[in-house]
C-alpha cells in the first residue's frame, strides 16, 4: 500500500467513517477484545470509496483518523478517572477546576487544548474502542 499524503477530513466524511466503523463493531465480525481484525481497513476503505468516490481516502488516512479518535477517547477516559474531573453531557466537554487542570497538563502536555474542546462523539468512540477502565 502506497503511503498517501495527510488529508483534511470534512465533517461529512468523519461522520460517515464513524457510522461505518460503528456498523462493523455492531456486526461483531471485525472486532474481538476491542481490537480490530486484519482486513477491517480495506473494508472501510471500500465503503468510503463508495460513499466518496472522488475523496481519495486511503487506508492510511482511515488508520490515522481511527488512531486519533482512539487516543482521544482513552485520554478522556483517563481524565474522567481522576478526582476533580467531570463530564458535561449536554455540551460534551470536560468539567474541571483550573487548579486540577493546571496540575494535569504539567504532566500531560498533549491534553492542553482539550479543556475547552467539545467531544460530541465521545460515547460513540467508547462504543467502538471499549473502555480501558
Amino acid at each position: 500500500m502506497a503511503r498517501a499524503a495527510r488529508r483534511a477530513w470534512s465533517d461529512e466524511e468523519e461522520e460517515s467513517l464513524l457510522e461505518k466503523l460503528t456498523t462493523l463493531v455492531d456486526q461483531g465480525v471485525w472486532q474481538a477484545e476491542h481490537r480490530f481484525h486484519p482486513g477491517y481497513l480495506e473494508v472501510l476503505e471500500n465503503q468510503m470509496r463508495s460513499s466518496f468516490p472522488q475523496g481519495g481516502i486511503a487506508q492510511n488516512h482511515i488508520e490515522a483518523k481511527i488512531k486519533n479518535w482512539k487516543q482521544t477517547c482513552f485520554q478522556l477516559q483517563h481524565m474522567l478517572q481522576i478526582p476533580g474531573f467531570g463530564w458535561n453531557a449536554t455540551e460534551n466537554r470536560l468539567l474541571v477546576e483550573d487548579a486540577v487542570w493546571n496540575e494535569y497538563v504539567q504532566v500531560n502536555q498533549r491534553a492542553r487544548q482539550m479543556k475547552e474542546m467539545q467531544f460530541p462523539n465521545y460515547n460513540r468512540w467508547c462504543h467502538c474502542f471499549g473502555r480501558e477502565y
